[in-house]
């Protein structure tokens, strides 16, 4: 192995003692050096740095140990702002957000449809607004989209809602504004969130199934993302569990956004009552509408044979089930649990929670802010 340069180390250092203070309410300078291990003069060089570049702020004098009291520090968390969008909706959702992922500012466009390059100037338009009303300087932006995503290099390999096929999103939202970008699969935006913000952020592995206008997953192993060999890992939504069932947008039979995205039960609803909408297919859950309630069930039984294979195949006890679709509720959820359990052994099974999250609708938006904040600051 290469022994770190002298500017490696540094780096290191410094993100090392930010991600320290990030995870604390408020510390001490002794207690950073106890944290880390690394020197006080070594702390005290870095601090100062991290204040000037208004990252950290003293906030005030702790309890004495003894002596003198000292200094705390913590994040300035308004002193940066942060741009996320969420475009695997019916709505492209934008929002300005500290560095705490609180989100202060929101805007949305109707798609109305648009894809290629139509929906790409709405992202514009979009992003262009949340430009307008920034009030410090933008750290960055984090995006999710619908797709297969190579992160990497910020290209959207093919997006079939959208319409989208090798777009070098990245490269084009950089020469506009001269910024930051970071890119990934919604899905997998979703599970940085779990894992950084939702209540099983303590565990090291879990599977996010994102269920809205698309279906899609992700996987965090070990505490990182699995994106896979070509960045396509959990893409789960064009995995056919109808034989010989409906024509999906990507061109198979019967895929998994068939029967389980919150556009196929809309349209299988609309087939009986013509001028449903979302809000009419919620009222009629909590009314055990039997019509409604079966269409769900097998949205959810369908949605139980993907959740049964990735199961098996990863072994991971936290399964979370997010997005619109998951905000049907326990109906929704009982129907995944008993496919699930009717796939896959028993002893697997009684190890393995599957939850519906508790993020709503920012779910994305705060996935996008954590990768910004990963890759930025290195404090996630």
């Amino acid at each position: 192995m290469k022994k770190a340069t002298k500017q490696q180390s540094r780096r290191h250092n410094s993100r090392l003692v930010l991600r320290t203070i990030y995870q604390s309410d408020k510390i001490s300078r002794a207690d950073i050096a106890r944290t880390t291990k690394l020197t006080r003069p070594t702390i005290s060089s870095i601090v100062s740095v991290l204040i000037d570049k208004k990252l950290v702020v003293e906030a005030g004098r702790g309890v004495s140990g003894g002596g003198k009291r000292p200094l705390l520090l913590q994040i300035a968390h308004d002193a940066h702002q942060l741009i996320t969008v969420d475009l695997g909706s019916h709505e492209f959702r934008g929002a300005l957000s500290n560095l705490n992922g609180d989100i202060t500012i929101r805007r949305t466009i109707l798609t109305n449809g648009d894809k290629a390059e139509s929906a790409l100037h709405l992202v514009f338009k979009l992003i262009d607004d949340l430009v307008e009303q920034v009030s410090a300087p933008i750290l960055g932006i984090g995006i999710g989209t619908p797709g297969v995503v190579n992160q990497e290099i910020g290209v959207i390999r093919q997006a079939v809602n959208l319409g989208w096929q090798d777009l070098p999103i990245r490269d084009l939202l950089t020469a506009r504004y001269n910024i930051p970008v970071y890119i990934a699969n919604d899905s997998h935006m979703a599970a940085i969130a779990e894992y950084t913000f939702g209540e099983q952020r303590d565990s090291s592995n879990l599977i996010v199934i994102k269920a809205s206008r698309g279906v899609g997953a992700g996987i965090v192993i070990n505490g990182r993302l699995y994106y896979g060999d070509g960045y396509g890992a959990a893409e789960i939504g064009h995995v056919v569990v109808v034989e010989d069932g409906e024509t999906c947008r990507c061109g198979n039979a019967g895929c998994l956004e068939t029967v389980s995205s919150s556009t196929a039960i809309l349209d299988n609803v609309r087939q009986s009552v013509p001028d449903a909408d979302w809000a009419y297919i919620m009222a009629a859950v909590e009314e055990n509408d039997p019509l409604v309630s079966q269409l769900i069930a097998d949205a959810g039984k369908y949605l139980g044979i993907a959740i049964a294979h990735l199961i098996s195949n990863f072994n991971i006890h936290n399964i979370i089930i997010a997005g619109r679709v998951g905000a049907l509720g326990q109906l929704f959820l009982q129907s995944i649990r008993q496919e699930v359990n009717r796939r896959i052994l028993p002893s697997i099974a009684a190890d393995t929670h599957i939850s519906l999250s508790t993020a709503g609708t920012d779910i994305v938006l705060l996935g996008s802010a954590a990768m910004v904040l990963q890759h930025e600051l290195g404090v996630i």
